[in-house]
């Protein structure tokens, strides 16, 4: 990871409204090392869950998306600033790029156990591998998630940026 693609990302973190993720980061230098080794471990599980289709999430071209397509990238910049898990990334990035949520399983006791399973399904009907996660930071994703309904019927739908100033 070149020190210049290094630079790109901080610009964009901070271009996307989004510098409290470096900014709040202890220490605050190991912060984007830290976006880098999030960035790097998604794309591998993308690779390794779904082989040819996975999205490029190298630093370059989470960069460049965010040239083409701000409000898209500042929203995972936000699910990457609260996120444990690449699991949790992958399934954000993937409704970004048009999946549907098709099922959700949620498991929470009082300071016991967190448990979320999410099946995600693409227009033409494929699914992919339920996306889990036992940490409940990973929940805070869920803000991102679009709530409506279609004809009385619950929708999740999209993934968007919080207006958070």
């Amino acid at each position: 990871m070149s020190t210049s693609t290094a630079i790109a990302l901080e610009d964009a973190i901070r271009g996307a409204g989004e510098g409290w993720i470096i900014d709040h980061f202890s220490p605050t230098d190991q912060a984007i090392p830290h976006v880098q080794q999030m960035l790097e471990a998604v794309g591998h599980l993308g690779k390794a869950r779904l082989g040819a289709s996975a999205p490029d999430l190298s630093e370059r071209a989470v960069i460049d998306e965010f040239s083409r397509n701000p409000a898209r990238v500042r929203a995972f910049f936000q699910a990457l600033g609260v996120s444990r898990t690449a699991e949790m990334l992958l399934m954000a990035w993937r409704i970004m790029q048009g999946m549907e949520i098709k099922e959700v399983q949620l498991s929470y006791h009082w300071q016991q156990d967190f448990h979320v399973r999410v099946v995600l399904v693409s227009p033409h009907g494929e699914e992919d591998l339920p996306y889990e996660s036992s940490d409940i930071n990973d929940f805070a994703i869920f803000r991102h998630i679009g709530v409506l309904q279609i004809d009385d019927r619950p929708v999740f739908d999209g993934f968007y940026p919080l207006r958070l100033s």
